[in-house]
């Protein structure tokens, strides 16, 4: 009992020094309920649907995610990695697999007073869906 008291002590001692990741501190303004339109093109037709995103931090003080769709489906954003100024994410979905793909990379940037999303096939930079959105209570 000893030695788990003296290592939480020290790594309380540690974490203070060294602070939250540097990351952590740039996640504020994501934190937060979001939606807005999605509009997505693929093989020259063009589809909307709603989009509805929570975004909080996890343990370590990264961005993790939820997604919804109104297409009846619903996922999680994971693996968080800042490239310059864009959030960069894996999105899983969980629920409603036939109805959405199940797997895409998210760019995620802030504008103005929103968020601009774009959505990519996995493995593949080519567009593939993108939305701009609001703050929602």
């Amino acid at each position: 009992m000893g030695f788990a008291n003296g290592t939480m002590r020290a790594l309380a001692a540690a974490m203070l020094f060294f602070g939250a990741p540097a990351f952590a501190q740039d996640i504020g303004p994501l934190i937060g309920h979001w939606s807005g339109d999605v509009t997505e093109t693929l093989e020259g037709e063009t589809t909307r649907y709603r989009m509805f995103v929570s975004i909080d931090a996890d343990r370590r003080g990264r961005p993790v995610g939820s997604v919804s769709y109104n297409l009846e489906c619903r996922g999680i954003w994971t693996g968080a990695q800042m490239r310059g100024r864009l959030w960069h994410f894996e999105e899983t979905i969980t629920a409603g697999r036939s109805r959405c793909a199940s797997h895409v990379e998210v760019e995620l940037a802030r504008e103005g007073d929103g968020l601009r999303v774009r959505l990519h096939p996995t493995g593949d930079r080519e567009q593939l869906a993108q939305a701009v959105l609001r703050r929602t209570p």
